[in-house]
């Protein structure tokens, strides 16, 4: 996730709502009453076991699974421990053919060389670069090496296009052939247009994903993306902590493939911006306005770089199911991948793995626990239930598309998606965030269903982080389906007010996407007991109902959902 709660930067005011009455709001929006989700029995809610979650966690986690890597042994003893857990709930295969398993084809692509990595000015010296500390890139193809000498440089600004704002950063320039310098995320909103491109709360365009199709789409040669950690939301270490590891992507390279689709430090960004005669700041000033237009940089880059591609890399989705009444479904979704193993790390005696306890191991053991429960209930739900845990999240939420684009039933039938990734591990709070809910009536649900728990439900503390663009419900939410990741309270309970965000820091700073994200015995049980168990409220209510949460009409999913229950 690419893409997690305790990534956010530090939280702006908590705030939450009272759920609307049924009816047009003043924006034409419809938000569903309160009181509407039927309660599980006591029986289900007291399945939910923090020991059996501590289990899970502590056997995905430890080093046998080493680090539950795409495609590799430890993913496949991921998947075994995750069916065999689905089977002892009482679940059974939830593809078509009644299998729990959905093949993921995947290639990998890894640097193998990169040296002579050079900004070379058209007067004075050139800006010698490292691989990892610097820059970091590969190629979107199959491109085996890569040998730059003199290739032109141009700044895109955002490197945004959209005519919905009136916003051209390309300007009708020709760039093809070029290497490409953007930042990432969205201009910032000024104060004669306070909801620029959404105004704090990060768009599709602000998403690096976004970048790189917009430069394939106008024929560069390369892009660069400006890392900052302001702007991209985490530092620079979780880029390039695997420099040279394995990175998977879809089988067939997409229409116009870069030759290195890559990143650059913040500092080697104002070495460039320096040697252009301009700063950072400057770039920044020029990239907010309207009137920007592409700069030609009187630098240009070089770099010999080498890399290795494998074919046939395969993760796998698992899918298990609970019938229902119905063939219309709920699905829950956690991502089982990590990033396996570094053997740069392990050759210089160091710990490589990789072993992701937080991030993800403890979203399956929520899953796990959730399913648990469903089985429990007694009684059959109207809808059918799906869980999956889902492969490749950590390289672009390939599993996850995957899926969606090859679902159980029709995503016009699945009422929607219910995402758990990274628990909450430091304790309990007094509120919950359910990412992305307030673009739809899964918003007063989830109200609904976290008042149950004593919980109210608090705004995404750092929209402008996009963390709904970073975790698997995306593909479902593009798919038309209602969509919420519930994540991490702002409120912890007992603790002083900026404790969130202590906790936030101490997780980019030690856990994040690096081998100390272990479970270790600081880590405590009560929060992620309370997600759980709103997450399940939540979905057993929609399981149990023939509620049908819409998209808030000015969502661009809405028009997706739209059209897909016309043709039911």
């Amino acid at each position: 996730m690419p893409r997690l709660l305790l990534l956010a930067a530090l939280a702006l005011a908590a705030c939450s709502h009272a759920p609307a009455p049924l009816g047009d709001t003043p924006d034409g929006d419809r938000q569903p009453t309160a009181g509407v989700l039927p309660a599980p029995p006591d029986a289900a809610l007291a399945a939910i076991d923090t020991v059996e979650m501590r289990a899970h966690i502590a056997e995905l986690a430890s080093d046998a699974y080493e680090g539950r890597g795409t495609g590799t042994a430890g993913e496949q003893m991921t998947v075994d421990y995750v069916i065999a857990r689905m089977q002892e709930a009482g679940l059974v295969g939830g593809m078509p053919d009644g299998s729990f398993t959905q093949p993921v084809p995947l290639r990998s692509v890894r640097t193998t060389r990169a040296k002579d990595l050079r900004f070379v000015p058209d007067s004075g010296d050139p800006i010698a670069l490292t691989y990892g500390p610097d820059l970091i890139g590969t190629p979107d193809g199959a491109l085996a090496e890569l040998d730059l000498s003199g290739a032109e440089m141009v700044f895109v600004g955002y490197g945004i296009t959209n005519p919905g704002y009136d916003w051209d950063d390309y300007a009708d320039v020709d760039v093809r052939g070029k290497v490409l310098v953007s930042f990432v995320n969205d201009p910032p909103a000024t104060a004669s247009e306070p909801t620029l491109f959404q105004a704090d709360t990060l768009t599709y365009n602000g998403r690096w994903t976004y970048k790189y199709e917009e430069a394939r789409r106008r024929g560069a040669l390369a892009m660069l993306l400006i890392h900052t950690e302001e702007t991209a939301g985490y530092p620079f270490s979780v880029l390039n902590g695997d420099a040279y590891g394995e990175h998977y992507t879809g089988v067939e390279p997409p229409e116009g493939a870069l030759a290195l689709a890559g990143w650059m430090s913040e500092s080697s960004a104002r070495q460039l911006a320096a040697a252009s005669g301009m700063s950072l700041e400057d770039w920044f000033r020029m990239a907010g306005s309207r009137s920007f237009e592409p700069v030609p940089l009187p630098v240009t880059f070089s770099a010999s770089m080498a890399f290795e591609h494998t074919a046939g890399v395969t993760g796998t989705n698992v899918v298990g199911k609970l019938a229902g009444q119905t063939d219309e479904a709920v699905i829950y979704t956690a991502h089982h991948d990590h990033l396996g193993i570094d053997p740069e790390k392990e050759a210089r005696g160091e710990d490589g793995i990789y072993n992701g306890a937080i991030d993800n191991a403890s979203g399956v053991a929520m899953l796990l626990e959730i399913a648990q429960a469903f089985t429990q209930a007694g009684t059959a739900p109207q809808r059918t239930v799906y869980f999956a845990t889902l492969s490749a999240e950590e390289s672009g939420l390939l599993g996850s598309a995957l899926l969606a684009a090859n679902p159980p039933v029709p995503l016009r039938d699945m009422v929607a998606n219910i995402n758990v990734d990274s628990g909450n591990l430091y304790g309990e709070t007094d509120d919950i965030v359910g990412i992305g809910a307030e673009r739809s009536e899964m918003f007063g649900l989830l109200e609904e269903a976290a008042a149950a728990e004593g919980l109210a439900v608090t705004m995404d503390p750092a929209p402008n982080q996009g963390l709904f663009f970073r975790s698997d419900q995306l593909a479902f939410a593009r798919g038309g389906v209602p969509a919420v990741f519930v994540n991490t309270g702002e409120r912890f309970r007992g603790k002083p007010a900026d404790y969130a965000a202590q906790v936030r820091a101490d997780y980019r700073g030690t856990r994040y996407h690096q081998p100390a994200d272990e479970l270790t015995d600081d880590l405590v049980f009560g929060g992620i007991l309370q997600q759980t168990r709103v997450a399940f409220r939540l979905g057993y209510g929609l399981a149990m109902s023939d509620l049908r949460p819409q998209w808030r009409a000015s969502e661009a999913f809405a028009e997706t959902r739209r059209q897909s229950e016309a043709s039911r």
